[in-house]
């Protein structure tokens, strides 16, 4: 071989190393994914009018389970609940790996839906919240269409709004005083991104970057999803502008605000912000005269069972991946 032939060869490998920025690490399907996950049976942090149950209940009453190809992850649909009672029963599942930077890719067919319902798909350090950090990457209320992506972190921690996504903010200022731990967060804008109207459009993909520098969130439709993330070394340069982006100022520290991070997906019912934003606003749901937003939620909860058939996650898979090369 002669040497410009090799130089050549040598720099065609070195590019293809070179674009590997990620490497898979775990993979969550139904053959795992309910060995992968903890759990969680105690009280709902956010006070919501929710029972969260263990595995072999949620398996033996159909609010778990999987076939070929599809997680279920429901909620009861079927019972009336007394409203001075703990609540309807659901799910919390919590990994039993923890997490610091990477990339996070979801793979949805269903969010749930409905009046009263608060899902949540997010990273968390449970071992000492908030000096540890969340990361919501989908997450809304009742009958929203929009999800709202948002940080929440410890101490003075400001994101600059000058930056490329396709969202619209919502707050900047990611310490958890702010607004009764409101966040940094934007409201994303691509079509069927969030509720009925990504349940009928068959879904979708939500990735979620998260580095020392930045976090960064993506949603794809269906008919939209990257190639690169096809295959086990996905390229985040190929994904276009983030729905949403969280850098600067506060970035700089990012590595010490948000770490050892748990993978939540949760059906909460009610609670401090859906409960609270119950009938208000553009809404179907029903506030109930005379009585609070809190009190006509949990009201709707305990009596409507067939309001929350809607309310499950299909899960196709969810990967995490680490950094194989700094670009």
């Amino acid at each position: 071989m002669g040497f410009l032939a090799l130089c050549a060869l040598v720099l065609s490998l070195s590019s293809a190393i070179y674009a590997q920025q990620y490497e898979l690490t775990q993979t969550y399907t139904t053959q795992n994914f309910f060995e992968e996950f903890s759990f969680f049976t105690g009280q709902d942090p956010t006070n919501g009018f929710v029972q969260y149950v263990p595995f072999d209940t949620a398996a033996a009453t159909g609010l778990i389970g999987n076939n070929s190809d599809l997680i279920y992850v429901g909620v009861d649909h079927t019972n009336v609940y007394p409203s001075s009672g703990p609540g309807r029963p659901s799910v919390r599942l919590e990994s039993k790996l923890t997490f610091t930077e990477g990339l996070f890719v979801l793979d949805l067919t269903h969010i749930p839906t409905g009046c009263g319902t608060w899902p949540a798909f997010w990273t968390v350090g449970l071992a000492d919240w908030p000096i540890d950090g969340e990361i919501d990457v989908i997450e809304n209320i009742n009958d929203a269409a929009e999800n709202n992506a948002a940080l929440h972190a410890a101490g003075e921690c400001e994101v600059s709004a000058a930056v490329g996504q396709t969202a619209t903010w919502e707050s900047t200022d990611c310490n958890i005083v702010h607004d009764g731990n409101q966040g940094c967060g934007s409201k994303l804008t691509e079509p069927n991104n969030y509720g009925k109207g990504f349940n009928a459009n068959g879904g979708g993909v939500y990735a979620m970057e998260w580095t020392s520098s930045a976090v960064k969130i993506w949603f794809f439709p269906r008919t939209g999803i990257p190639d690169s993330l096809s295959n086990t070394h996905p390229n985040t340069s190929t994904f276009g502008i983030p729905s949403a982006t969280f850098s600067g100022p506060c970035s700089d520290s990012f590595g010490d605000k948000f770490f050892n991070h748990t993978v939540v997906l949760d059906t909460d019912f009610c609670g401090r912000w859906a409960g609270g934003r119950f009938g208000q606003g553009d809404t179907q749901c029903p506030l109930i005269e005379g009585t609070s937003s809190e009190d006509s939620c949990v009201n709707f909860v305990a009596n409507n069972p067939q309001a929350f058939k809607e309310a499950y996650w299909g899960i196709r898979s969810l990967r995490a991946f680490t950094r194989s090369v700094e670009y």
